[in-house]
C-alpha cells in the first residue's frame, strides 16, 4: 500500500475502558497491539506515500485468499476470530467458503514466513445492519477458524478499542497491507504500510457528501442507513489506502498510552486511491476523491462481543474463549451479587471481557457496593479494570488497583453498564460487588459516587451543620449534547489551605479524573466554573482534622454556541459576563490554589464543538466500473473483490 486506499476486493462477489483481546497469548508473555519487533509508529521511519513493512511490525494482520490469490485483509482478535469488512464476504455460501483461506504470519507473499500459518474458514459472521450502499455501513464481519493460531514473535493479536475511546482528530494512524500500491496498479508481494491522520468528524461527514454523484443518489424518501464510519488521510492525497487492502485494521495509539495500540477502524472504501479531496465541489464528480473510509469498531463494539459471546457458548466446556469465565449478560433483579471470580480465593483470568447490564423499574435508582476489589494496579487503568456506565456511553467511574470501598449510586438511572476486561498479565483476586434498587433520591453520603443529569442544587454531606471528617464525595455531571456544565458555587466554606492540600473541591474535566479545572477551598465564592465540554465531575474531600459547613452549588447547562460568541455582544453580558469574569479570576494568580491553563481552556472547548452545518451525507451504491481489475497485472487477481468507488 503506498498512495491508496486499503480495501478489498469483493467483486467476487451498532462501552467504561479498553477490551484486551490477545486470547491464550500467555505463552508469549505479550499483550495485545504491541509489536515485539517494531513499533508501527516509529517517528525516524519513512511513511510518506507508503512503504514496505518492517517484518513482524504488524503481527495482528492476515491475508485472506481465494485460490491463492490475496483478496483482503484481517485482524487478529483471538487465537480463533479474526475481524474483516463485511464487503470481503458478499457471499458466505458453502461453496466459496471451502476457497478461503486465512494466512496469519504472512509477510512475505513469495516465500513461506518463519511464522506464517493457514487456516480454512469454520464461521463467517457478517454485521445484519451491513449495507453495501455508500457510506457502507456496519461493514464490518467476523470470521472463525477451523483451528488455533499458535501465536509468537510476529503472531500477535490486536487490541479493540473502549467503547468511548477518545482518539482526538489528527492523530497519526498506520493502515498496512497488500492492496494495489495506486490506483489500477499491481498488488505487492511484500506487506507495506502507510501513516494516515485521523479527519475531524464533521469534515469526514461532509466530504462524504461531495462525493455524491446523482447516479447513484437514492433519493430523499429512500431510508438512510446509519453513519458507522470514521476518515483519516491527508486532503492532498498521496496516502491512502487501495484495493486489496479492505478488512484490515486501522490502527491508532490508544488514549490511555502504555504504547499500546488499537484496531480503530476496519478499512472499507474511498473515492479513487490517494487522490486529493479538499476541493470536491469544483470537481466533477468522476475526478473527485476522498480520505480513506473506515469502519467505526467504537461503534460496533456490542454486536463483536455478542457474536464472540454466542460463539462460546456453543462451544463444550466454554474452552475455545473464555471471554467471561463466570456468566455476564443482562440483569433485571432488584437485588444481586456480581462477582469475578465465581470461587472465593481465586484470581480472576487473562484476557477477560465481561458485560453486565443491570436494569430497575421507574421510579428507583442503582445502588453498587464493592465488598471487595483487587484488580492490577495501573495509575492510568489501562491493563485490567471495571467501567461503570450509564446505559453503555456514559461512564461515571473507571476502577482499578484494590480497595475500593466507595459505593455508587446511579440517581434518577435505570440502567447501568458494568465491563470488566483483563488482559494478559497480573491477575487479582477479582471482585464481589452488590447492587440493589433502592426507591427514592435521598442525599448521597461520604463515600459515594452520584450521577447527574438534571439541573439542580449540589451541597456537602450535612449541609449546612459541618461536613465529617475523612469525606470523599463524587458527582459526575452529564450536560446535554452541545452542551456544558456551569457550576454557581453560592455559599462556600471549606479549611483553607496553601493549594488546597486539606479539604477541597476539586473540579475536573474528565470521568478519568486526568483534566483539572480547578480546586477550591476558603471561603471566597468564585465566578462560575464552566466545564471544557459536556462532562464536569465534583471531587470533594476532608481530611482527619477541622471541619466547616462545607459549600453549596447550582449546577445549570450552557449551549455552547453562546459561549463562542463575541464576549463583548449583549448576549454574553446578560449571562453577567461569565466567560470574561472567568478568565480574569482563572488568571489572577493571587489564588494559589487555582489551577487551569485558560489557552489550554479554550482550544479544549473548541475542539468539542460539532459542525451542524453540515448536511446529511447522501447514501449511494458502489460503482463497480471503477478499479476493477485491467488485466494488466502480472498475477491473478480473480480473487479480488472492490470496496472502491
Amino acid at each position: 500500500m503506498c498512495v491508496s486506499v486499503m480495501r478489498t476486493a469483493a467483486a467476487l462477489l451498532s462501552f467504561c475502558f479498553w477490551v484486551n483481546a490477545a486470547i491464550h497469548a500467555a505463552r508469549t508473555g505479550s499483550k495485545c497491539g504491541l509489536p515485539q519487533v517494531w513499533n508501527p509508529m516509529v517517528q525516524s521511519l519513512r511513511v510518506v506515500g507508503g512503504t514496505e513493512a518492517t517484518y513482524g511490525s504488524h503481527p495482528w494482520l492476515v491475508s485472506l485468499r481465494l485460490k491463492s490469490s490475496h483478496f483482503c485483509g484481517g485482524a487478529i482478535l483471538t487465537d480463533r476470530w479474526i475481524m474483516t469488512a463485511a464487503h470481503c464476504f458478499a457471499s458466505v455460501s458453502k461453496e466459496f467458503l471451502r476457497g478461503v483461506r486465512v494466512a496469519v504470519g504472512e509477510f512475505d507473499r513469495r516465500v513461506d514466513d518463519a511464522e506464517e500459518q493457514v487456516f480454512r474458514v469454520k464461521t463467517v459472521s457478517v454485521h445484519e445492519k451491513y449495507h453495501h450502499a455508500l457510506p457502507m455501513s456496519h461493514d464490518i464481519a467476523l470470521v472463525e477458524l477451523d483451528q488455533h493460531i499458535q501465536l509468537g514473535v510476529h503472531v500477535q493479536p490486536i487490541c479493540l478499542p473502549l467503547p468511548d475511546e477518545k482518539i482526538p482528530p489528527q492523530t497519526s494512524c498506520v493502515v498496512g497491507g497488500w492492496g494495489r500500491i495506486k490506483e489500477r496498479g499491481r498488488l505487492p508481494l511484500v506487506l507495506r504500510e502507510v501513516r494516515l491522520d485521523l479527519v475531524d468528524p464533521a469534515k469526514c461527514k461532509y466530504v462524504l457528501q461531495t462525493v455524491k454523484s446523482s447516479a447513484l443518489n437514492q433519493g430523499p424518501d429512500r431510508p438512510q442507513p446509519a453513519m458507522t464510519v470514521l476518515c483519516a488521510g491527508p486532503e492532498s492525497g498521496g496516502k491512502d489506502a487501495c484495493q486489496g487492502d479492505s478488512g484490515g485494521p486501522l490502527v491508532c495509539p490508544a488514549e490511555s498510552g502504555g504504547g499500546h495500540w488499537v484496531a480503530l477502524g476496519v478499512t472499507s472504501w474511498g473515492k479513487g486511491c490517494g487522490r486529493s479531496w479538499g476541493n470536491n465541489s469544483s470537481r466533477p464528480p468522476s475526478r473527485r476523491g476522498s480520505p480513506g473510509i473506515f469502519t467505526d469498531v467504537r461503534l460496533l463494539l456490542p454486536w463483536i462481543k455478542r457474536k464472540l459471546r454466542e460463539a462460546d457458548g456453543q462451544q463444550q466446556g466454554r474452552t475455545s474463549l473464555r471471554l467471561c469465565s463466570v456468566e455476564d449478560g443482562p440483569v433485571t433483579d432488584g437485588e444481586g451479587v456480581i462477582r469475578n471470580p465465581a470461587l472465593h480465593g481465586d484470581h480472576y483470568d487473562n484476557n477477560e471481557l465481561c458485560v453486565w447490564s443491570i436494569s430497575v423499574p421507574p421510579g428507583y435508582s442503582i445502588l453498587l457496593e464493592f465488598e471487595h476489589f483487587d484488580l492490577e494496579s495501573d495509575s492510568h487503568c489501562r491493563y485490567d479494570r471495571l467501567t461503570v456506565s450509564v446505559g453503555t456511553h456514559k461512564p461515571v467511574g473507571i476502577f482499578c488497583g484494590s480497595d475500593l470501598r466507595s459505593p455508587v449510586l446511579l440517581s434518577h438511572s435505570q440502567s447501568v453498564t458494568l465491563l470488566f476486561s483483563s488482559d494478559i498479565s497480573r491477575a487479582g483476586s477479582g471482585f464481589i460487588i452488590r447492587h440493589r434498587a433502592v426507591q427514592g433520591h435521598s442525599d448521597p453520603g461520604c463515600g459515594t459516587i452520584v450521577l447527574v443529569e438534571d439541573q439542580t442544587v449540589v451541597h456537602s454531606p450535612n449541609y449546612p451543620q459541618s461536613y465529617s471528617n475523612d469525606c470523599v464525595l463524587r458527582w459526575v455531571i452529564y450536560a446535554p449534547q452541545g452542551h456544558v456544565v456551569k457550576l454557581d458555587l453560592v455559599d462556600i466554606e471549606l479549611e483553607e489551605s496553601d493549594r488546597c492540600l486539606y479539604d477541597s473541591l476539586t473540579v475536573l474535566g474528565d470521568v478519568e479524573q486526568t483534566e483539572e479545572i480547578v480546586v477550591l477551598c476558603g471561603g471566597s465564592i468564585p465566578p462560575p466554573v464552566l466545564s471544557y465540554h459536556s462532562v464536569m465531575v465534583l471531587l470533594f474531600t476532608s481530611d482527619s482534622s477541622i471541619t466547616h459547613r462545607g459549600f453549596r452549588a447550582t449546577l445549570t447547562f450552557i449551549s455552547q454556541t453562546d459561549l463562542h460568541r463575541d464576549e463583548d455582544r449583549p448576549g454574553l453580558e446578560a449571562q453577567g459576563g461569565i466567560w470574561r469574569s472567568y478568565q480574569d479570576y482563572l488568571t489572577d494568580t493571587s489564588h494559589g490554589w487555582v489551577n487551569l491553563d485558560v489557552a489550554d481552556a479554550d482550544m479544549q472547548q473548541s475542539s468539542s464543538r460539532t459542525l451542524s452545518n453540515y448536511s446529511d451525507v447522501d447514501q449511494k451504491t458502489p460503482d463497480p466500473r471503477l478499479h476493477m481489475d485491467t488485466g494488466s497485472d502480472d498475477e491473478d487477481h480473480s480473487g479480488e473483490s472492490s470496496g472502491t468507488v
